[in-house]
Order: structure tokens, then C-alpha cells, then sequence
């Protein structure tokens, strides 16, 4: 149409749906094959059934005759239901009646009215049967989405836009048939020309999924119950279960009070687990049970569970799975892992627990938390800022019970070391009173008292070898633990560093270009001059880089006397001296009284750059921009006092700032890594470090840090 006419009309134009739509809302968007039976088997549970079947039907190999059909007796449809309701995209009938008819009043769980697309990631056709209760008439509905996918081919093959058929002009047959069984109700979804083969184990797999779809903590009034036909499997009417939980060796529960608009979450602290109170959450409130099961209690589980798993978290709505996100997947590198759980752990250096560690069953409601909204493909959630400290909510009690068993296994190996300890004390009293009774006993008996005491003084010799051998083990674990903890740290500061480099170099052949274009020249000499102190001061810079990096290389676990002022004052004023120059931070240093320490003095300096980093992200956008580092000597320690006036720590944040991998500060760069390490140290030194009101005032951060004069 030429642009004249175009500026004539003057009429409406309307949302058109390509033939094509069908797989955007089906097999594209729905990922995968449990998703799809978890999301028609949640249908029939809106619809208030209390039996469904989910039956396979020479599955295996596939044939004419495969099928799989998922029947429940809930209320079924009528015809004006169908063609109104399920026939109608993104029906909104459920997002505005949120609880199905009575009796059951059940919370529903769908409310975008797409679920129901999720037979094309099955089969391309399906017959619907559906009845209400004392109707004589069963209505049948008949879908081909392989019709539907060649009329797409087609009609990206015509050039004319107008004669493309659009996916609403597409007629479904539709019929009834009469019935005398008129006290029978439900649906049954017959598919067929199925696209994947279904083995013994992709039906396990579904079984053991669709055993999680209801809460194990849901005590609904009308039951649910699912069962799985497919006799040529072993699968005769099986009924779908909720493996007990039984063997777990530890076992949490936190509730909330709306009364009083508190939150339990977890707490370790001197040895012990306990639950202490917050305000509301971003996220509303939840219940949370969490199980941890050991190496023993894992292999009771499997034992007695054959084919089932310990497999992580799974996320409830109302008593019903919100996704089926963590559908047991045999290779680890195809895991799901949307709550960041097993991405925390790297092998050997952490205390870290993992998915196939717990259980976990975190209740939400549609009242409490609203913002919790499933993604479009069932697959995470809407990444919004509630469901992000849902998340942080989860890993930080998780963390928490990190805490408590790595307690626990060190209170247990020092156990060990002691009763190690006792036994050779014990071995040598009796070597000792078996040499005094050889000297007074008779002759015959001096031949076995003689071969008693050479045996109780090689047990002793043994037991002595096994508390050096165990002692050996500790030190080169905690090396290693040391050492890769050194390397995180190492990471934390490479972009920094490049960029201080890449700083440097800039200015220094900037600058050497300059005497190469012009020296000698009389007329330049004063900014030869310049241009010198300049290449100078930036070799200084770069030196001090370099010896920050080869610090690392020279690193050990030797321990030294270590001066603190001197190494405090030293990190201020010549290591991070150009930082908080080009930063334009004030740095303030009151240590007047000094105090040694022995330990490494690398991992020790840790602890410093790790703080004047965090600080030094705080501080962006500030003005007059501080830094402030306080020593002074208590009683028997020496308190740290580090503080910035930067944007601080929210009341939220402050019991869970230590942890690894928390960080308000991602997008500058931050990876929630150098408050864990801070920690680590400290504690490593048998100090205490945590957040305490702040010296300035309107924000910013006050870190209290103690440490004892005997270190051990």
C-alpha cells in the first residue's frame, strides 16, 4: 500500500495467532517429558479427583498401538466447559476462582491455562472423553497436532501473508455419545502417536517424580492418589508414594508466626543448631523441613527404597509441587540445580552438603507469597527479587547446618585424638605394672608375663604411630584446605589487579613514547621531568603488583612471629596506598599499641585485602569516601575495629554476610567469597569476627574483629 493511502486509513487491527503457536505453548516451551505428565496429572487435581491413572500402552518399542492414557474420576466437563474453558488459551477462569468446587475447596494449581498443551511433548494426537456426574452424555474432543505442524510447513512455504491459515481457524472434531452409566464422572486423555520411546527406567523416573507432586506434610481432607499402569514395565496399578523419611540423621523443622510476624530460620553457634526468630521475608513466610542423611543413613535409604533417590529441595504451593525443577537425572552435568545448592561445593575443601545429602520439603502458600511465581516453562521461577532471597533463605539455612556437622566432626575427631591419647597412656601403665609383676612372679609364669609386655609395648609403639599418622593427616587437610582457600583469594583480586596493570602500562608507554618521539629537546625538559617521576612511580606501582602475585608463590603453611601494626600499616600505606589514591578513599589508622601473633603471614594478610576490597566496592558512588582501622588491646585479645562509611549492611543481611557466595555487590564484580575467607582465618586463629553498629553515620559497615594473645 503506498505511503498517501497509508496516511488515509484509519481503521483496528487485531492480535493474530500463527499456526505455529501450538509448539511455542507445547513441546518448546514444556522441556521435558516428566514436566509434561506432571502438568496433566496437576489438572486432574483441580479438578477434584481423588484417583488418577497414568497407564502406558506398548511403550516399548513403539508401534501403531502405543499410547498413554491418564484418566482420573474428578468432575469432568461439560460441552460449554470444553469449548469455553479448555478450548480457550490462557483461560482466566483459574486465576479468579483460586480454590476448586466444594467439598474439596483445594488451592489450584494451575493458572495459565497452557498446561493442557503439554500432550504434544507426548504424542501429536489426542482423544479427550470427559462426563460430569448424572449426565447421560460422554463428550469426545479429538486434537492432531501433526495437522496442525504440516499446515505450518505449508504455510511458510506461501508468499502471500492474507492466505496463511492462523492457528484459531483450525477445526477440532468434536462429538458426543450417550451412556447408562450416568453415576460415573472424569477424564481420560487418550494419547497417541507418541514421540519417545518409554523404558523401565524413564517410568521409574516418572513414578519416583510424580511420588513428590503431593507435600508428604499435606494433610488434605479428600485424598489424591496417582497410580501407574504399564504391565509390560512390571508396573501393574501401582500406586504412587511418598518414600518415608525415616533413616534421615538430622531432621529440622521451622514454622512462622503471622501473629507476631516472625520467621525461624537456623543458627549455629557454640556447637548447637537452634532456631532463632526474624522479621517477615521478602519472600512472605514458609514452613521448611529439611533432612540431612550421612553415608549410613544413605545407604539404608537405598536399601530399603530400591530405585528411589535423595535428591535436594523440592518447592510446594499450597501442598502441590510448584515445578518439577529437580527431576532425578543420572548424569551430574545434566542436573538441575535452580536453588544454587550443588554449584556451592567444590570437592574436598569444603564442609558442603549437596542435593543427593537432603531432602527438603519448603512450604509456600498463594496468601503468603505472592511473588512467588512459577517461570512460563514449569521449569524455575519468575527471577524477581523475592524469589531471589527465597533462594538465599534456603542456601543460608543450609549453611547453617554445614556449620553444625562440621562441629560435630571436628568435636568428634578431637574425640578420637583424646581417646587415642588415653589409650596410649593406658598401654603404658600397662606395660609398666606387667614389668613389676614379672619381677615378683614364679618361673613359669615369667615366659607369658614377658611375651604380655612385648606385646603391650608394640601396642603401644602402634598406638603412638596412629596419633602421628592422624596428626600428619589433619595438617596436611588443613594445608590443602589452606591453600586452595589462598587460590579463591587469589581469583577474588585477578581482575583488579589486570586492571591496575593494564593501568599502569597504558601510562608508562604513553609516557616512553613521548621521550622517544622528543628527547633530547631543551624545549621539553620540564615535562621530561614529569614524564620520568611518572615512569617511576608507575615501576613502584607495578612492583608492588607483581610482589602481591609472587606472595602467593612463595606462600606456605610456615608459621612466623607476625607484627600486626606493622603488617596492617604496611598493607595501607604501600600495598593499597595507589588504590585509595585513584579511589580517592581517606584511610584513617589508629594502632597505637602492637601486638604479635604467630601464624602465615600470607593467609593472615587475607584477611586485610579481602576487607579493603569489600570496602572499596561499599564505597562506590560515595562521597568522602573513609575507611577507618582501629587496634587496641582487652583483656587477654586484640580487637579490630574496621570500618567504612560506604552503603552497609541491611539488618537482613548481617547474620549471613559470612557466608560463601553471598554478595550484595555482583554486578561490581563482587562473588560473595572474601567475607567467607575473612571468617575462615579468623576462626583458624580461634577468633570471633562479626557486624556491629557502625562508627559513621548515616551508613556504612563496622566489623569487630577479635583475636586471643595464645594461639594454638
Amino acid at each position: 500500500m503506498p505511503n498517501d493511502e497509508l496516511s488515509n486509513q484509519s481503521e483496528a487491527l487485531y492480535w493474530k495467532f500463527d499456526i505455529s503457536t501450538f509448539q511455542l505453548l507445547g513441546r518448546e516451551l514444556i522441556t521435558d517429558r516428566i514436566t509434561a505428565l506432571f502438568e496433566l496429572v496437576k489438572n486432574c487435581y483441580d479438578a477434584n479427583a481423588t484417583k488418577v491413572y497414568v497407564e502406558f500402552h506398548n511403550i516399548n518399542p513403539l508401534s501403531q498401538t502405543s499410547k498413554i492414557v491418564i484418566r482420573d474420576n474428578g468432575l469432568g466437563m461439560s460441552y460449554i466447559e470444553v469449548k469455553d474453558k479448555w478450548m480457550v488459551i490462557g483461560t482466566s477462569s483459574k486465576r479468579i476462582n483460586r480454590t476448586s468446587p466444594p467439598p474439596f475447596n483445594r488451592k489450584l494449581v494451575g493458572k495459565k491455562g497452557v498446561g493442557r498443551f503439554a500432550v504434544d511433548k507426548l504424542g501429536s494426537k489426542l482423544i479427550m472423553r470427559t462426563k460430569q456426574k448424572d449426565s447421560d452424555i460422554n463428550t469426545y474432543l479429538e486434537l492432531n497436532w501433526k495437522s496442525y505442524e504440516d499446515l505450518s510447513v505449508n504455510a511458510d512455504r506461501q508468499n502471500e501473508m492474507s492466505k496463511k491459515k492462523l492457528f484459531t481457524d483450525i477445526p477440532n472434531k468434536f462429538w458426543t455419545e450417550p451412556t447408562e452409566k450416568k453415576e460415573l464422572q472424569g477424564t481420560r486423555l487418550e494419547i497417541t502417536d507418541i514421540r519417545d520411546v518409554w523404558t523401565k527406567d524413564d517410568i521409574t523416573r516418572g513414578y519416583e517424580e510424580l511420588s513428590k507432586l503431593v507435600s508428604p506434610l499435606h494433610k488434605p481432607k479428600y485424598p489424591f492418589d496417582i497410580y501407574i499402569d504399564a504391565p509390560e514395565e512390571g508396573f501393574y496399578k501401582k500406586p504412587v508414594v511418598n518414600n518415608a523419611i525415616k533413616f534421615a540423621t538430622e531432621e529440622i523443622t521451622l514454622v512462622f508466626d503471622s501473629e507476631n510476624q516472625t520467621q525461624e530460620i537456623l543458627k549455629h553457634e557454640n556447637s548447637i543448631l537452634k532456631k532463632i526468630k526474624i522479621g517477615k521475608p521478602l519472600f512472605g513466610f514458609v514452613k521448611f523441613k529439611l533432612y540431612y542423611f550421612n553415608q549410613k543413613a544413605k545407604g539404608l535409604f537405598n536399601s530399603s527404597y530400591q530405585g528411589a533417590n535423595i535428591d535436594g529441595i523440592k518447592i510446594y504451593r499450597d501442598g502441590i509441587i510448584t515445578t518439577p525443577f529437580a527431576e532425578y537425572e543420572k548424569n551430574d552435568n545434566k542436573k538441575r540445580d535452580i536453588l544454587g545448592i550443588d554449584k556451592r561445593r567444590y570437592s574436598g575443601f569444603f564442609d558442603k552438603v549437596s542435593s543427593s545429602d537432603l531432602v527438603g520439603i519448603l512450604e509456600i502458600t498463594d496468601s503468603d507469597n505472592p511473588e512467588i511465581k512459577d517461570a512460563t516453562n514449569r521449569q524455575d521461577f519468575v527471577d524477581n527479587n523475592a524469589y531471589k532471597e527465597l533462594k538465599q533463605f534456603v542456601i543460608d539455612q543450609i549453611i547453617q547446618l554445614e556449620e553444625y556437622l562440621k562441629s560435630q566432626r571436628n568435636e568428634a575427631r578431637e574425640n578420637t585424638k583424646s581417646e587415642l591419647k588415653e589409650s596410649f597412656s593406658d598401654l603404658k601403665n600397662i606395660s609398666s605394672i606387667v614389668r613389676e609383676i614379672k619381677k615378683q612372679a614364679p618361673k613359669d609364669l615369667k615366659p607369658q608375663l614377658a611375651l604380655l609386655e612385648t606385646q603391650a609395648r608394640k601396642l603401644t609403639i602402634d598406638v603412638n604411630k596412629g596419633i602421628k599418622a592422624f596428626n600428619e593427616l589433619e595438617k596436611e587437610k588443613n594445608e590443602d584446605k589452606n591453600l586452595y582457600l589462598s587460590l579463591m583469594s587469589l581469583q577474588e583480586y585477578a581482575l583488579e589487579i589486570a586492571h591496575v596493570i593494564r593501568t599502569s602500562l597504558g601510562k608508562e608507554i604513553r609516557a616512553a613514547e613521548f621521550f622517544k618521539r622528543n628527547f633530547p629537546n631543551p624545549n621539553f625538559d620540564a615535562q621530561f621531568v614529569k614524564s620520568a617521576k611518572r615512569l617511576y612511580n608507575e615501576m613502584i606501582r607495578l612492583d608492588n603488583v607483581v610482589e602481591f602475585l609472587l606472595s602467593y608463590s612463595r606462600s606456605n603453611t610456615n608459621f612466623v612471629e607476625i607484627n600486626i601494626r606493622e603488617l596492617i600499616e604496611n598493607l595501607f600505606l604501600n600495598s593499597y596506598r595507589h588504590i585509595f589514591e585513584d579511589n580517592q578513599i581517606k584511610v584513617l589508622l589508629e594502632i597505637n599499641q602492637t601486638f604479635k601473633i604467630i601464624h602465615n603471614q600470607k593467609f593472615f594478610e587475607d584477611i586485610f585485602e579481602n576487607l579493603i576490597s569489600n570496602s572499596i566496592k561499599a564505597l562506590k558512588g560515595v562521597n568522602n569516601k573513609i575507611i577507618k582501622c582501629t587496634g587496641k588491646i582487652e583483656d587477654d585479645k586484640f580487637i579490630i575495629l574496621f570500618s567504612d562509611n560506604g552503603v552497609g549492611i541491611s539488618e537482613a543481611d548481617k547474620h549471613r554476610v559470612f557466608n560463601i557466595y553471598f554478595t550484595r555487590t555482583a554486578e561490581q564484580g563482587g562473588a560473595g567469597i572474601g567475607l567467607y575467607i575473612v571468617k575462615t582465618r579468623i576462626t583458624s586463629m580461634k577468633g570471633t569476627i562479626e557486624v556491629v553498629e557502625n562508627e559513621f553515620k548515616p551508613t556504612g559497615t563496622t566489623l569487630r574483629i577479635e583475636l586471643p594473645f595464645i594461639n594454638s
